[in-house]
């Protein structure tokens, strides 16, 4: 009888422990169609992409309790190309996110590791109305949003009657000076030296505001590129009006080493006769309209304003999704970028043979259109 009751006993606290913790496995899938024209003057691009509306991606977390409100966190995330099966961007497996952490309800969450595309300049996401789609906040400023960031440490604040707070700083541990990179720094992606940033968050009745500094070096720790390694400061936030919830933004980029660095800027680019940029002024409006409860119409316009003679570009975006589920999707999304005779911006931000393929000549629009399919798990 008390072997009996021992092992109740034991299977009991094992159980309760198996509790305790917990492994969720979650991803999400977006493959579409999509048509670009004036690619470099004269061509144009019809395909299929993945990630048009939002990256596919899988991912694990997983959580322990500690007592006392304290949890041991983890979160493994791989972003994919779901047209061919492929890792995105990279051959690193979790190339988004790789960290271990603890959590606590009143005292905030603390992270290690692989940041990824959760570096904090990603959460200007909260104030586009596409949402970081194929044509959206990043497009004007050529992918800068994108930011990532490796080898970091992350603090998170509860929130506090609405307000709350985040700050990330890169430790890259490299012999050769605190700012600089040692190899492959941005998430696997290309090299980098230190990225650091800090966000406040505030959230009210009918709306919310954010705003967000950050710092992505190159990997001789200098600002040399205003579209890629700067200094980003962004206010923006949305207000909500019954079915439609207005959005605005305002961003300044800032590199002040492009100028004696122009070979690091992109000469394709590069206006003819002008000098490397050292600061991008940026701003949007746009709108989110809930017209049933499966149905959203969504609209966008960018402006970025170029120094030294580089001109200046708008995007103007309008989109809809039609829900077929609390897990699908459909979307379509169109966007034309109108250039300045200096600039050339793209329709995408960062094109590619699925979203865009090349930018447009000096002083060209380009128009481009998506459509497609979004399930997550």
């Amino acid at each position: 009888m008390k072997k009996k009751v021992l092992a109740i006993s034991l299977f009991a606290i094992a159980a309760a422990a198996h509790a305790q913790s917990s492994v969720t496995l979650y991803g999400r899938i977006d493959n579409g169609l999509s048509y670009t024209n004036n690619i470099n003057g004269n061509g144009h691009s019809f395909g299929m992409g993945s990630g048009l509306w939002g990256q596919s991606w899988w991912g694990l977390t997983g959580a322990e309790d500690l007592g006392g409100g304290t949890k041991t966190i983890f979160q493994l995330e791989s972003a994919i190309i779901t047209t061919n099966g492929s890792l995105a961007n990279t051959s690193s497996l979790f190339n988004r996110h790789a960290t271990v952490g603890l959590s606590n309800d009143r005292y905030g969450t603390f992270k290690l590791g692989n940041l990824g595309d959760g570096e904090i300049t990603q959460d200007t996401w909260g104030a586009d109305p596409q949402e970081m789609q194929a044509y959206s906040i990043f497009s004007m400023v050529r992918g800068r949003n994108w930011a990532k960031t490796t080898s970091a440490a992350e603090y998170s604040s509860p929130t506090w009657s609405g307000f709350s707070f985040k700050a990330q700083y890169s430790l890259l541990g490299s012999t050769g000076g605190w700012n600089v990179g040692t190899g492959v720094n941005t998430a696997g992606v290309s090299a980098g030296g230190r990225t650091n940033g800090i966000g406040a968050y505030y959230t009210f009745g009918m709306g919310d505001v954010r705003v967000i500094y950050d710092e992505v070096r190159d990997i001789n720790g200098q600002f040399s590129n205003v579209f890629s390694t700067s200094r980003m400061a962004m206010v923006g936030g949305t207000l909500t009006f019954g079915p439609v919830r207005a959005y605005y933004g305002y961003e300044h980029l800032s590199a002040p080493q492009a100028a004696q660095n122009t070979a690091t800027f992109n000469p394709t680019t590069l206006a003819p006769g002008a000098s490397a940029p050292t600061a991008v002024d940026y701003g949007w409006i746009g709108a989110n309209w809930q017209v049933n409860a499966a149905t959203a119409v969504t609209a966008g316009i960018y402006h970025s304003n170029v120094n030294h003679g580089n001109g200046n570009g708008t995007l103007f975006t309008l989109g809809s999704t039609y829900n077929l589920s609390k897990r699908t999707f459909l979307y379509v999304e169109t966007g034309y970028a109108k250039n300045s005779s200096t600039a050339n911006f793209s329709v995408s931000g960062n094109p590619s043979v699925g979203e865009g393929g090349g930018n447009p000549n000096f002083g060209q629009g380009q128009f481009g259109a998506i459509a497609g399919i979004f399930t997550q798990f």
